[in-house]
């Protein structure tokens, strides 16, 4: 069929008609994709708010909890001292001094004339500041007590769950709730009434502290809707915060939109700011059942979605006109040129969006700011899109990172880039073992491999407590490890030392490279990375860069050059050797891609102000010394009772799965328990002897099961997951020299703010 006679026969109108189809079809797929994405944005912002909601109300009312209870242990004093008046100012000050910054005041009110020579009211009342506490006594005929909504209630006998809020002009001289409790005489009577003031102020804060978007908030209202905490002024004023709350009373507002059946969701429109939003809320569960309230605006939820889909929208447009100019010069043959032009352009801004996406998917160090590691990395591609890969992330402790080199250029080579670096990060985050992603990596790889495309790789597995580094290569350049003049060095390394410093290449067994054999089996290696050594990696592109004469940089040069930086950190010695790279290739065309990955191992002393040991047999009747040792160092440390009920639960479940899994039955061993507090990380360390063990790959239990069809396990290691900040596990292993043997070493840790 000759196409081209029928395009020349096509006239103006019928290709206009043409176009136009193709634009109303282009705008329905524009438009269903617009509101099935906009669907799961929503979805996941659902998800986010109920999650950040539920910790909120959880900390709120864990707090509340504390105080409360500090309140209940104080009754019995109260009432054993009732024939000392002085007493009460010291039981008021005990009150505030335990609570914490939460608490801006206590105190006991007794009922009129109860002590004649104290007058007709009496109240001290304790006052927090920022250093000190304060004790004086408010009650008078200005402030009549008697009268307070939540005297009458504790004088009735009944407790006050944390009343309305309030402004105490006298006492906190703040906005508050009240806590109170009845005190009784020998009769039973309540006499007085025992009270504590929370502010409000830090209530808002704390739920405000995390923002979804810019001008997202949160607040608190009561259950009547009065607002009990704002957040920031410019984001919602008193005004704003009525008007919500207004909605949620009103019954005529439509709410139907629940999630997990736990949060309410409308629509509303802020008409002081010309901007449309959602609302979520959700009841406490405990007393008092306050509203939390989160608002988030339309225009950032979905600015990005609305952003992208007209400029997809526009470039369908550009694409259809592009499209009616190519119909209206194909049927004038004489203009194939420019249409071949138009197709290379287009070709080229895809490329360049390509190059955007693929310098997108490189990892992102400022997120990696920490004291023990310093990393810095750069892909330096020879065309628009390159198949050179390098990524990192830290995940239990252990830095995971990879370089690598995909065989060929450009897109075939980009692509192949990114499905790698995607299954890096896929199987490392359920692995430590570098071999094990490795192969897994590889299996992928050569599956439909009809290309016959293979990568070499380097996958690394730094264990950042202790130093020790696993790693697998499959065919990669071998990488340098760099020590500079202060860096002290284990002597049986065997490095070449000397005072200024000292480089060599990594122990690596080349392996093949992945994407040939799916049956190949790798091997995994160890070594120990010292102090202030730095690991240098890199690709090919650094050894096979030309000059003018065509000479290539090579391998005996380029550790010449690396070694040259090793007294520099990870980014100085990576911008040195690409200027010098530069240099050397200049007025040359850039013939391969150019990667290099520098990582230096910096770890700190730590200052331990706790460090105790237990050492248990492996058997369960263990467990009670294992509890009674725990409470004993969390109440020394002053952890509040829920956290250190949560603590010792965790760290019983691991201590038991390592009785039971590291030592087959009826044998004998121990089980070694440290712990630690620098004074912000709480870090409990369990080691023995026993068979390899690693739980933290450990699968999780599927709580969307009923406990008839969930397996037998998992619910262990996923409360330990959820409840501590990093769990870090390795085999250690034995040194025949002394006689060691190896170990299993599990480390959990509890960041503590106190």
């Amino acid at each position: 069929m000759d196409f081209k006679r029928i395009y020349s026969k096509l006239d103006g109108h019928t290709g206009l008609v043409f176009i136009i189809l193709a634009a109303i079809l282009l705008e329905i797929i524009s438009a269903f994709q617009y509101y099935y994405t906009r669907g799961i944005v929503e979805r996941n912002l659902e998800r986010h708010v109920l999650m950040l909601l539920s910790l909120s109300a959880q900390r709120m009312d864990g707090i509340m909890r504390g105080a409360e209870t500090i309140v209940l242990s104080q009754v019995w004093h109260a009432q054993q001292h009732l024939d000392e008046p002085e007493y009460m100012e010291t039981l008021v000050y005990n009150l505030v001094k335990n609570e914490g910054d939460k608490i801006v005041g206590g105190a006991i009110c007794f009922k009129p004339n109860y002590y004649a020579d104290k007058g007709y009211w009496y109240e001290p009342y304790a006052l927090q500041n920022d250093d000190s506490i304060t004790i004086n006594q408010i009650g008078s005929a200005q402030h009549d007590y008697t009268k307070k909504e939540f005297y009458k209630i504790c004088i009735k006998g009944d407790t006050v769950k944390w009343n309305t809020p309030y402004f105490d002009a006298d006492g906190a001289q703040n906005i508050v709730t009240t806590f109170g409790v009845p005190i009784r005489d020998e009769q039973g009577e309540p006499v007085a009434t025992l009270i504590v003031d929370m502010t409000t102020e830090w209530i808002s804060e704390m739920v405000n502290s995390i923002h979804l978007h810019p001008s997202s908030f949160t607040l608190i209202l009561s259950t009547q809707g009065q607002p009990i905490a704002l957040p920031e002024a410019e984001l919602c004023d008193t005004k704003l915060a009525e008007k919500i709350a207004a909605m949620i009373n009103d019954s005529t507002v439509e709410k139907e939109k629940r999630v997990n059946g736990h949060v309410t969701c409308f629509e509303f429109y802020d008409e002081e700011k010309g901007r449309a939003g959602h609302v979520y809320y959700v009841r406490k569960k405990y007393e008092p059942h306050w509203l939390m309230v989160k608002v988030c605006y339309d225009d950032e939820i979905f600015g990005e979605l609305t952003d992208m889909h007209k400029i997809t929208l526009g470039l369908s447009l550009i694409g259809l006109l592009v499209l009616g100019l190519i119909i209206h010069r194909f049927a004038h043959n004489g203009r194939k040129l420019q249409k071949s032009l138009m197709k290379q352009e287009r070709i080229e801004g895809e490329l360049q969006i390509a190059r955007r996406l693929q310098a997108q998917m490189q990892p992102l160090e400022n997120k990696m700011v920490r004291s023990d590691i310093s990393l810095h990395g750069i892909l330096k591609p020879a065309r628009e899109v390159g198949g050179d890969l390098y990524d990192f992330f830290i995940r239990d402790e252990k830095l995971f990172f990879c370089i690598g080199d995909v065989s060929g250029k450009g897109v075939p080579a980009a692509f192949i880039m990114a499905m790698t670096q995607t299954l890096f990060h896929n199987m490392a985050l359920h692995s430590s073992n570098p071999a094990h992603i490795m192969d897994r990596i590889n299996a992928s790889a050569c599956r439909n491999n009809e290309s016959n495309m293979f990568a070499t790789l380097f996958v690394g597995v730094l264990d950042l407590p202790t130093g020790l580094l696993r790693y697998c290569n499959a065919g990669h350049e071998i990488p340098f490890v760099i020590g500079a003049a202060t860096t002290k060095v284990d002597v049986t390394k065997k490095h070449v030392d000397d005072s200024m410093g000292y480089i060599q290449h990594l122990d690596v067994k080349a392996n093949l490279p992945i994407g040939l054999f799916s049956d190949f089996a790798y091997e995994k290696q160890e070594t120990i990375i010292a102090p202030g050594e730095t690991l240098f990696l890199y690709t090919d592109g650094l050894t096979e860069a030309r000059n003018e004469r065509q000479e290539l940089l090579g391998k005996k040069h380029a550790m010449q050059l690396v070694a040259d930086c090793r007294d520099m950190m990870p980014k100085q010695i990576i911008e040195a050797v690409v200027a010098h790279v530069e240099r050397y290739a200049a007025n040359t065309e850039q013939s391969d891609d150019l990667t290099l990955l520098a990582i230096r191992y910096t770890p700190q002393e730590e200052q331990h102000l706790l460090d105790e040991e237990l050492k248990l047999g492996n058997d369960v009747k263990e467990v009670a010394k294992l509890s009674t040792f725990i409470k004993d160092v969390l109440a020394r440390l002053d952890i509040a009772k829920p956290l250190a009920s949560k603590l010792r639960l965790a760290v019983e479940e691991a201590v038991v799965n390592s009785m039971e899994y590291a030592y087959p039955a009826d044998s004998r061993g121990e089980v070694n328990l440290r712990v630690t507090f620098d004074g912000k990380k709480l870090r409990f360390v369990i080691s023995d002897h026993g068979f390899p063990f690693n739980p933290t790959e450990a699968s999780t239990a599927d709580t969307t099961l009923s406990a008839e069809e969930r397996p037998i396990g998992g619910l262990g290691i996923m409360l330990i997951r959820e409840l501590m900040d990093s769990i870090n596990y390795e085999r250690i292993s034995g040194k025949e020299s002394t006689g060691e043997k190896a170990k299993n070493v599990l480390t959990l840790i509890k960041n503590i703010n106190h």
